[in-house]
């Protein structure tokens, strides 16, 4: 009984079995094709992306600088430009099933030969037809997919060094632009002659245009390829339709860079099944609008009047530039000082925004006058006597002097050195002093140099005796009170710090030659030489803090909420008033009273200019190097180039080995018994005449700092330039009351 029902029991066994295994032939052999197809047209395929309109950047005045404009991209799909037959082929096979269903082939065709057809000659009339309307040679769209087939495998190699298990990545499966800004004509017509092929998709996106904002185009920035690290500090990378993705592009500097949070939009999205007939689509949403503080005929104004100094000015007889041969840079900012807007922010010279990429190269090669460099907040430059504002400050604040304090001007600090640490005026006139100038019978002629006087006449030896008893700590430490060495608010990438050589900086082993402080930095730093640093920007901002009573941060951007961008919020740091009341009457008399800076006295009843001048030694630029290069066997040549990478760029694939390298060409170029001009500054602020002397000025006050590049004399060269900008202001200002 036992073995009858045994054997039922296999018998049921095996029945089953038998039935399981038809059910696999039926479905995977018999049904195969049918069910694949099914499963093909339950899936959606790859998401594509719409890019999302950047907002648009404004002027304080609503008028717009830079916004996107509707454009197209001709996108193909990366298996035609992979030139990996075997990617191609699948790819193919699978256009070629959503072709039969969707009726565009009989069902007795195979679709390998829809595959050998598509690739044969369907793949080479798009390629032929794209051209013939767009104007792009064949040649040139084969280079451009060659370009596209390396940014992907440069993507597809960091993506396996991080993961190594990943073997393909997301590129490899979408449509990828082959012709970027395409006209809305040209667009147009290629969607309609050649949409019907799936690999091919006229999709929406823009261009990003200034509007005659070329005097900004170091302010604004530019945009650029989204980096991997960008990609992945993103602070929107959890928002699928909002964070960076891998070809992207993103501000890479500027207020592009600054405000990038906020200019990009959210891009849209169209999710299509097997047969790329649309699921679903999210359209895209353009990004906030950004406000800066810059008015931009202020702007185009203050890089007008650098122009003119730099270059010269024809009109003029003799010639109001720079020496012939010293044509560089220079850089102006104005602050209101009530709100610590930035309200110019220029560096000459400028370049024409629309014609980056073709001048790129001589832009980049051209290491005299060094046009990429955003000067006003980039390059750093010794203050000179500006800096006496902050020493006398630091001195005051300590106790050390008081404003009656005086010091005799012997045109020399060391009787033993009468050749080192000279006073300006003794160094220009030998034998001369700031006494013997002074008014005979007068407490300057009898007694010396008193606070106001010093700064009136910035009398080096007054401001060597009291670094002298600051001490370069103490010094440096009242530097960073009045805002040198640290960022002032903008946000930008491109804002340096500046230094403040504490000991510590010094001491620091990564620097060349690290050392301690020693007594002449006391003097150096008090008359802003040596190793202290300062921007345009900072010094602008000190003339601010020194009208104003405290050092703010300033503000250059607003997003649509009124939010401020840039660094983190800063209190206020106020400085002593009474202290601050001697350094604006100084300041006063520099300009007003025949002082260093009596060239930028305004012609004006209404208003006056307190400011003070500053000329700083300067080192000349290496332009060029010669590059000894040795190949492996032994022989050795020379190359003239402007940087290692340079250099090594005139060769082939095959390279050799920099083992020594020389300047070759310096800037300015000096001719025999000529000096090196100093970089020329101006720093001030312009306040109603009315003000009583040394107190705080009320109403729309402005800073204003000025930097000429081997300008020789600041009062002489800068002065003017500040006075100009000065008059600009305050005569839009009468003129709005």
């Amino acid at each position: 009984m036992f073995e009858k029902r045994l054997t039922w029991f296999w018998i049921l066994l095996t029945a089953v079995a038998l039935l399981i295994v038809g059910r696999l032939v039926q479905v995977q052999i018999v049904h195969a094709a049918e069910y694949e197809e099914l499963a093909e047209r339950i899936m959606t395929r790859r998401p594509d992306y719409i890019a999302a309109p950047r907002g648009t950047v404004f002027d304080r005045h609503g008028t717009p600088l830079l916004s996107d404009e509707p454009t197209s991209n001709i996108c193909v799909h990366y298996a035609l430009l992979s030139n990996n037959e075997k990617f191609l082929h699948k790819y193919l096979i699978r256009v070629a099933r959503s072709l039969k269903r969707r009726g565009d082939y009989p069902a007795e065709v195979k679709l390998r030969e829809i595959a050998d057809q598509l690739r044969s000659v369907e793949i080479p009339r798009m390629w032929r037809r794209l051209s013939e309307l767009t104007g792009v040679s064949e040649t040139e769209l084969a280079e451009r997919a060659a370009t596209i087939r390396a940014r992907v495998a440069r993507i597809r190699a960091l993506v396996r060094r991080k993961s190594p298990k990943i073997r393909e990545i997301e590129e490899e499966y979408q449509r990828l632009p082959v012709l970027e800004a395409v006209d809305h004509d040209v667009a147009l017509s290629v969607r309609l002659a050649l949409e019907d092929y799936p690999w091919l998709r006229v999709t929406p996106a823009t261009r990003r245009v200034t509007h005659d904002a070329d005097a900004l185009v170091h302010v604004l920035g530019r945009l650029g390829a989204a980096s991997e690290e960008r990609i992945e500090n993103d602070p929107l990378r959890e928002d699928e339709l909002h964070k960076l993705r891998r070809g992207d592009r993103c501000g890479i500097s500027g207020v592009e860079r600054l405000a990038e949070t906020s200019l990009r939009g959210w891009r849209g999205r169209i999710i299509s099944d097997y047969d790329w007939r649309p699921l679903e689509r999210t359209d895209p949403v353009p990004g906030w609008d950004v406000h800066l503080t810059i008015d931009l005929g202020l702007q185009r104004k203050t890089l007008e009047l650098l122009q003119r100094v730099v270059e010269g000015d024809p009109e003029k007889e003799p010639p109001g530039g720079l020496p012939n041969g010293f044509q560089a840079g220079a850089a102006a900012v104005v602050i209101d000082v009530a709100t610590r807007e930035v309200l110019a922010l220029a560096s000459y010279p400028t370049y024409r925004y629309d014609r980056f990429n073709e001048d790129y190269d001589r832009l980049r090669r051209d290491r005299k006058r060094l046009p990429l460099t955003f000067r006003a907040v980039q390059a750093t430059y010794p203050p000179g006597s500006t800096c006496k504002v902050i020493t006398l400050i630091g001195g005051l604040g300590e106790g050390l002097i008081s404003p009656q304090t005086r010091f005799h001007c012997t045109g020399y600090l060391l009787p033993e050195r009468p050749n080192m640490f000279r006073c300006w005026i003794y160094k220009m006139n030998p034998g001369v002093t700031h006494d013997m100038v002074a008014k005979p019978g007068s407490a300057e002629a009898l007694d010396g140099q008193n606070a106001e006087s010093a700064i009136r006449n910035s009398c080096n030896i007054y401001f060597f005796k009291v670094g002298g008893l600051l001490g370069p700590q103490r010094l440096c430490e009242w530097f960073t009170r009045c805002g040198l060495g640290r960022t002032q608010g903008t946000g930008l990438i491109e804002e340096s710090p500046g230094i403040v050589p504490t000991e510590n900086w010094l001491r620091d082993p990564r620097r060349e030659n690290p050392r301690r402080h020693r007594k002449s930095d006391a003097w150096n730093f008090a008359i802003g030489q040596g190793e202290v640093t300062a921007t345009p920007l900072q010094s602008a901002n000190l003339a601010a803090t020194i009208a104003s009573g405290f050092w703010a941060p300033v503000h250059l951007a607003y997003d649509e909420t009124g939010q401020a961008l840039g660094g983190p919020l800063i209190p206020e740091q106020p400085l002593n008033e009474e202290h601050l009341k001697v350094v604006r009457r100084g300041m006063w008399r520099v300009v007003n009273e025949r002082g260093t800076g009596r060239r930028a006295k305004l012609d004006s009843d209404d208003y006056v200019l307190c400011g003070k001048t500053g000329s700083a030694q300067s080192v000349r630029r290496v332009v060029t190097k010669r590059y000894v290069c040795e190949w492996p066997d032994g022989r050795r040549e020379s190359v003239v180039a402007i940087s290692r990478q340079d250099a090594l760029a005139r060769f082939g694939d095959e390279k050799p080995t920099i083992v020594d390298s020389k300047i070759a060409e310096l800037f300015p170029r000096l001719e025999e018994g000529e000096t090196l001009p100093a970089h020329a500054w101006f720093i001030g602020f312009t306040q109603p005449a009315d003000t009583p002397r040394g107190e705080v000025p009320t109403g729309r006050v402005y800073a204003i700092s000025v930097l000429l590049e081997y300008g020789g004399s600041g009062g002489r060269v800068a002065g003017p330039v500040a006075k100009q900008i000065a008059e600009y202001l305050v005569g839009r200002v009468k003129n709005s009351e």
